[in-house]
């Protein structure tokens, strides 16, 4: 019967038109295959090698993170120039960042559809912002507490520089030059600590979240902190200054 009705068609339309007819046939059995394997949750071979890729660099990029943290948990851990308060803060926030991102690399690799493994690999950039806020932020800190470190050590100098000024001016030497560099210096030690301040206490709360909103919170924040760290240097040369010229009445 099947011969038969071969017979038929090629009477009617050729036998090319009958290969066309029964390839176009295969392909929508294909097509239809793919559409039930895809409705019913079981990934076709395609599908499947882009979930296996979605893994792989999603992976890849939580342990380049991972890698990133740990070293900067280390150096934060080591570092001098973090009051104990911000070292805790920076510590327990880069802990768990750690955290969530090893979670995050466990649930990716045990992700069976396109769709999860897509918002996994998403949320490592938007629920983390380990390169864009966490890391930038901790350094910003660092050098923030670093610079109010230093206005202690100049304040420090600076008082005693004014104890010997006024000894020197109640003995009748002229301090009058010094005690204006000091001024400068007092000045400057000011300028210094108001920016370094404002910087670490802005910062140092700054969420992931808030980076989501605005990409521009660390805008600035590094080159004012070159500010404070030139009107720390100026405030040492003052005291070098007046050292100077205590040493010459």
């Amino acid at each position: 019967m099947m011969n038969l009705l071969k017979k038929s068609l090629v009477g009617v339309v050729g036998a090319g038109s009958i290969a066309c007819f029964m390839l176009a046939g295969n392909t929508v059995f294909a097509a239809n295959l793919a559409s039930k394997a895809s409705s019913s949750g079981t990934l076709t071979q395609a599908q499947q090698q882009d979930l296996s890729n979605l893994k792989t660099k999603g992976s890849a990029e939580i342990t380049r993170r991972l890698t990133s943290l740990n070293s900067a948990l280390t150096t934060v851990g080591a570092t001098t120039k973090l009051s104990s308060s911000d070292k805790s803060y920076l510590e327990s926030e880069i802990n768990t960042e750690i955290t969530g991102l090893t979670s995050l690399q466990t649930t990716l690799n045990s992700e069976t559809t396109l769709s999860s493994a897509r918002a996994d690999v998403q949320s490592i950039f938007s629920e983390y912002r380990v390169y864009a806020l966490v890391l930038p932020k901790t350094r910003l800190v660092k050098a923030a507490d670093g610079e109010q470190n230093t206005d202690t050590q100049l304040t420090t100098l600076a008082n005693s520089l004014q104890t010997q000024i006024t000894t020197d001016g109640n003995s009748g030497k002229n301090v009058t030059s010094a005690q204006n560099t000091l001024n400068d210096m007092n000045t400057q030690i000011t300028n210094a600590q108001s920016i370094a301040s404002s910087i670490e206490s802005k910062v140092l709360t700054f969420a992931p979240s808030d980076y989501n909103t605005d990409h521009t919170i660390l805008s600035g924040d590094l080159a004012q902190l070159k500010t404070a760290h030139a009107d720390n240097l100026a405030a040492y040369n003052d005291g070098k200054t007046i050292a100077a010229d205590l040493k010459n009445l």
